[in-house]
C-alpha cells in the first residue's frame, strides 16, 4: 500500500481539495483507494461520508493527529493511502514525524500568495530533515503576476509538480457535492487532478 502525505502549514490552505481530488482521481483510474483524515476538524471524512451511493468507491478512517502512535498499516484490497493533515502540524511532532516518515510521496500544496509562501519557506527545513520525497503542487493560481513570481520562487524550495491547479468556484463546489471534480462532466480541474494522479503515481513508481 502506497502513502501520500498531504500537508502545508498555513491555514486555509487546500490540503482537503488536493487530498479529496488526488484520491477520486486515483480512484476513477483504477487504483483501489482509502483516505486517512487527521485533522480533527474532519472537513474529508464530512466529504466522504455524503458521497453519493453510485460515486466511484473509496473508503475511509479518521484519527486525529494527537492520536497517531503508529504509522498506518496495510489495508486489505487497497492500493493507495492518502492522508490528509490539519494546520499546525508542528505542536505534534512526534505524530508529524511518524506521518512522514511512512509515507512514499508528501505532496504539499501552495498557494501563490506572500503569507504560503513565507509559511512554505519555514516549514522546508523540517520537510528536508525527514528526508521524503516531497513535491510541490501550486494551487489556487490565477491569470497574474503573483502566480507567475510564486512558480518561479518554488523552485528554491523543492521539485515543483508539473501540474498546477487553477483557482475556481468547481473545486469548493465539488466539496459541497461530495464529489471530485473528476466525477464532475466539463470541469477544468478535472483532467488536472488527474494528470497530477498520473505524475504521483509515475514519481512513486505505481504500475498504471
Amino acid at each position: 500500500m502506497r502513502k501520500v502525505l498531504v500537508t502545508q502549514g498555513k491555514g486555509g490552505g487546500p490540503k482537503t481539495a488536493t487530498a479529496r481530488n488526488l484520491a477520486v482521481a486515483a480512484a476513477v483510474a483504477g487504483q483501489r483507494v482509502a483516505t486517512l483524515d487527521t485533522d480533527p476538524q474532519g472537513s474529508l471524512t464530512y466529504w466522504h461520508s455524503r458521497r453519493p451511493q453510485e460515486a466511484t468507491p473509496i473508503e475511509a478512517d479518521q484519527v486525529p493527529l494527537p492520536r497517531i502512535v503508529r504509522a498506518p498499516m496495510p489495508i486489505a484490497g487497497i492500493d493507495l493511502l492518502i492522508i490528509d493533515t490539519p494546520t499546525a502540524v508542528e505542536f505534534f511532532p512526534e505524530a508529524t514525524a511518524i506521518l512522514f516518515d511512512c509515507a512514499d510521496l508528501v505532496l504539499v500544496p501552495v498557494r501563490p500568495g506572500p503569507e504560503d509562501l513565507v509559511s512554505m519557506e519555514g516549514m522546508m527545513p523540517y520537510i528536508r530533515s525527514r528526508r521524503r520525497p516531497t513535491r510541490l503542487l501550486l494551487s489556487q493560481t490565477t491569470r497574474s503576476r503573483q502566480t507567475a513570481d510564486a512558480r518561479e520562487r518554488i523552485k528554491d524550495f523543492g521539485a515543483p509538480a508539473p501540474v498546477e491547479i487553477p483557482h475556481l468556484a468547481e473545486v469548493p463546489a465539488s466539496f459541497s457535492r461530495s464529489l471530485g471534480t473528476v466525477e464532475i462532466s466539463g470541469t477544468r480541474t478535472g483532467p488536472l487532478f488527474s494528470d497530477l494522479w498520473t505524475y504521483v503515481a509515475d514519481t512513486m513508481g505505481v504500475t498504471r
